[in-house]
């Protein structure tokens, strides 16, 4: 094949009715991909009967059904292409979405990758097809790509095209998950890569309630937030403990500078608090409250201002007594760790805002009374007292 030559895995398993859209968004690109593989998982529909039509285009690829990350892993194994495009097969991709990200690594040769934005839409069963905007996105530089990555996913596999050498770095896709592979692949390219972005919207994302899973592991919509929490919670167990507190700062700082130790620990605790792994945060906190005595840099309240703007779970364990007693504990460990509630209590305000536009006043109320006690000047309050009102 020529130099970034571009190979396509697309894996499916029983969604015969959406892959051939997204199969004809891929093929219909200004610039056509070298390689397609559609990776068929073990389908019991009629996904072969639907690619037929396709074969003089498309490799595939059939194997039995052992989820999407095996399926990637089988597909990686025989792609030929220097770059790779990993596309779902529910979603739809821009006519020059393949051009753009090409373009961004042949303007950018010391990016291991590039992405770009989505949009997310839904058909309804009238057939009217509704659209909403990215939903969580983040201007990342690319110096903070894995922080900001850490704190949530926003680049998403559809919208990237990744150097295989960066795929062999980061080693194969992890088959114990069932939900939040996609996340855990992301957050090891972005540890051993450099990115390439840009705002432009290079897929549509389909959004509806066909089961997710394998077909021994499905898991349906109704459970797939859920779901999804317990997978993230446990990558990041696992980051805690493998991932260097170095690699939390921006790729042009280091620990031995003065200061970035605290930072650091502060970005990871604010990043397991997110996780609602709380535990470990406030293991973090603690110790950036006490390390050094000079007040919060500009960089540090900054950080802690995206404490609470999580996808999932945030209001309630902010009603939870252990995780308010954490803040409390803080705020009475020294003038830093006061300072480190305050900017916490300042992020809470926004939730508190929300909770009223989503008609929820008793919510409102009771984090309005937890920013009021966190703003307070510090007093020998005991954890008890501090954290009683949760209950009530």
């Amino acid at each position: 094949m020529p130099a970034n030559s571009v190979t396509v895995l697309i894996p499916t398993f029983n969604r015969a009715h959406l892959l051939v859209e997204s199969l004809d968004s891929v093929l219909a690109q200004t610039r056509r991909p070298d390689q397609i593989i559609v990776i068929n998982d073990g389908s019991t529909d009629d996904t072969l009967e639907r690619l037929e039509p396709y074969r003089g285009d498309i490799e595939i690829l059939n194997k039995d059904n052992a989820g999407k990350s095996a399926a990637l892993n089988k597909a990686l194994s025989v792609a030929k292409g220097d770059l790779i495009w990993v596309f779902d097969d529910d979603d739809i991709a821009e006519p020059d979405a393949l051009e753009i990200l090409l373009g961004l690594l042949a303007e950018n040769p010391d990016a291991d990758f590039a992405y770009g934005r989505h949009d997310r839409f839904e058909v309804r069963p009238d057939g009217r097809v509704k659209w909403k905007d990215t939903g969580y996105w983040r201007k990342s530089p690319p110096d903070d790509f894995l922080f900001e990555t850490l704190l949530d996913m926003f680049a998403h596999q559809p919208g990237m095209l990744v150097r295989k050498s960066l795929y062999i770095k980061a080693g194969a896709f992890d088959e114990s998950l069932v939900r939040s592979q996609d996340y855990d692949m992301l957050l090891r390219l972005a540890r051993h890569g450099r990115p390439a972005p840009t705002e432009r919207i290079l897929f549509h994302q389909r959004q509806h309630d066909l089961p997710r899973g394998t077909a021994a592991k499905v898991v349906e919509a109704a459970e797939r937030n859920a779901v999804w929490q317990r997978y993230d919670r446990q990558i990041f167990e696992a980051s805690y403990l493998s991932l260097p507190l170095g690699k939390y700062l921006p790729a042009d700082c280091s620990l031995t500078e003065p200061g970035m130790t605290r930072r650091a620990l502060i970005r990871r605790g604010i990043v397991m608090g997110r996780k609602n792994l709380w535990k470990e945060a406030g293991a973090d906190f603690s110790r950036a409250a006490r390390i050094s005595e000079r007040p919060l840099t500009c960089g540090e309240t900054a950080d802690l201002r995206d404490m609470f703007t999580m996808k999932y779970g945030c209001d309630e364990c902010l009603m939870d007594a252990d995780v308010q007693a954490l803040f409390f504990d803080i705020k009475h460990a020294s003038p830093v760790g006061a300072q480190m509630a305050r900017a916490a209590a300042r992020a809470m305000v926004w939730r508190g805002r929300l909770a009223l536009q989503k008609g929820k006043p008793l919510l409102a109320f009771r984090l309005a009374s937890l920013v009021g006690r966190l703003m307070a000047p510090s007093k020998n309050v005991s954890r008890e007292v501090q954290s009683s009102f949760a209950s009530r």
